[in-house]
């Protein structure tokens, strides 16, 4: 069964090695200020929003892994992902380190030159999104 799961590092394409249960995307609204409207509703107000990215995979191999451990090793990471909340499904962001929010990289080495890697990682805030 063929991938349907995009996911490109800094660069560095690691597609192929995505499983559906290990890959997730989640589009966190921040929040500020409800109010109820005359209809007895609470309506709460988004101010933006950023995108939270985990992975995990096994068996890379180590050139792959070195490529992969260079491009997260960089202050602000673009990432592109196979997205279900954009409409071609495919998004481009920018996202921070991971100890700068909070997020994880880990990874160890398995037999011989092959390496298990996971990643916790928040984009950039984008401010706007209405109510």
């Amino acid at each position: 069964m063929k991938n349907t799961i995009n996911l490109i590092v800094g660069g560095v394409d690691v597609s192929e090695f995505v499983e559906r249960e290990n890959y997730s995307i989640k589009k966190v609204w921040k929040t500020e200020n409800s109010f109820t409207d005359s209809d007895g509703k609470e309506i709460i107000r988004r101010i933006g929003w950023n995108y939270q990215l985990s992975a995990s995979f096994e068996n890379i191999p180590d050139e792959l892994m070195k490529r992969l451990t260079a491009a997260l090793d960089n202050d602000t990471i673009s990432i592109t992902f196979t997205d279900p909340h954009s409409e071609n499904m495919l998004t481009t962001d920018d996202f921070q380190r991971g100890e700068s929010t909070g997020g994880k990289v880990s990874y160890e080495l398995d037999d011989g030159l092959y390496w298990n890697f996971s990643f916790d990682l928040t984009s950039e805030f984008h401010s706007g999104g209405g109510l």
